[in-house]
């Protein structure tokens, strides 16, 4: 499967051919201090793989690999609430060091809300957590259409201190409404 865009960048469903590619730009201080500590730092090879291994098996798929120009940029992935949550959608996203500031993160952010509204109608409202001090999330969620919903004062505890969380929001009857 992929979701192709403007400008070069598409969305792809994680194959094996992104091994050897994933591993090399996951591999940064910058990105992990931006994300949950879920996410391995360093990154290793296993974690490459044990990352497209669990994504494979997803049909539809949850969790897409960003391309930009055919080569491998970053993630954007979801995971659908559970019990009285299903109707929820938390998502997040990063891209390569290499590729900050040049539109890629917003406009795969565009084309996977995109899909999620599409793909699952059960998803009423899809939102994202950013931690206080990553003002350039913050920014993509804005320039891909997503409100400030809540900030959560110290939410969140990161390499010894705690944080706000910043919570961006998009509501599907919202959407709907203004087409």
């Amino acid at each position: 499967m992929k979701i192709c865009g403007k400008n070069n960048i598409s969305l792809v469903r994680w194959h094996e051919g992104h091994f050897h590619q994933l591993y090399p730009i996951a591999n940064n201080p910058k990105i992990a201090a931006n994300l949950r500590d879920a996410f391995p730092q360093p990154y290793t090879i296993h974690d490459a793989r044990h990352w497209i291994e669990h994504n494979i098996k997803f049909t539809p798929p949850q969790n897409f690999a960003i391309e930009y120009e055919d080569h491998l940029v970053g993630s954007i992935g979801g995971e659908i609430g559970k019990e009285e949550l299903r109707t929820n959608m938390e998502i997040g996203f990063w891209i390569a060091e290499p590729y900050w500031g040049k539109g890629i993160a917003t406009e795969a952010l565009m084309l996977y809300t995109e899909h999620l509204l599409e793909r699952f109608p059960e998803i009423k409202r899809i939102y994202s957590q950013v931690f206080d001090f990553n003002t350039a999330s913050m920014k993509v969620l804005e320039n891909a259409g997503y409100v400030p919903e809540a900030i959560l004062k110290d939410a969140y505890i990161k390499n010894g201190k705690v944080g706000d969380l910043f919570q961006y929001v998009i509501i599907r009857s919202e959407v709907e409404k203004n087409q």
